[in-house]
C-alpha cells in the first residue's frame, strides 16, 4: 500500500487525506481496493498454465506493476468523486487490455523467474551456449 501511497499525484494525494479525515470507516478502502486488483491480476495471469506467479501473494508481475497501479488509483479516484482528465480513462482502457490479452494467451508477462514474457524484442540466442546469432531482432 505504501507505494500506491508515494504513486499518488500530490493533488489526489492531498484529497486522499482530506477524504480519510472526512471518511474515517474508509481508512482501510486503500489496501482493500490493491487486495482486489492485486487478487485479479494474479487470477488473470495464472489462467494460462505456462504464465510463472511468484508465491508471495501480494505481488503481480512487473510488467502488470503499472497497469495494476493505475487501477487502484482509478477506482480510488472514482469512490472520492474525482473528475479525471480523459487521458486517465486511456491508461485504464490500456490496463483492461493487458489484463484481457494475458488472459487469452496473446501476452505473456515477465515471468518471475526470469524467462522472458512476449512480445520481446531481443535477439535470437542459443541460450545454452550463451550466445546470439548474427540475425536481425525479431518479435518473438
Amino acid at each position: 500500500m505504501a507505494s500506491v501511497l508515494n504513486a499518488l499525484p500530490t493533488d489526489l494525494a492531498a484529497l486522499y487525506a482530506k477524504w480519510i479525515d472526512a471518511n474515517p470507516g474508509k481508512a482501510n478502502r486503500l489496501s482493500e481496493l490493491v487486495d482486489e486488483q492485486v487478487a485479479a491480476f494474479r487470477e488473470t495471469v495464472a489462467t494460462q498454465p505456462e504464465n510463472v506467479l511468484d508465491v508471495a501473494l501480494n505481488t503481480v508481475p512487473t510488467t502488470g506493476y503499472r497497469h495494476a497501479l493505475t487501477l487502484v488509483i482509478f477506482s480510488l479516484g472514482m469512490e472520492m468523486g474525482v473528475q479525471f482528465a480523459p487521458e486517465v480513462y486511456s491508461l485504464v482502457s490500456r490496463a483492461d487490455i493487458w489484463l484481457r490479452m494475458v488472459q487469452s494467451g496473446t501476452l505473456h508477462p515477465l515471468a518471475f523467474d526470469g524467462s522472458l514474457g512476449t512480445p520481446t524484442y531481443r535477439r535470437r540466442c542459443d541460450w545454452r551456449m550463451r550466445r546470439c546469432l548474427q540475425s536481425e531482432p525479431v518479435l518473438v
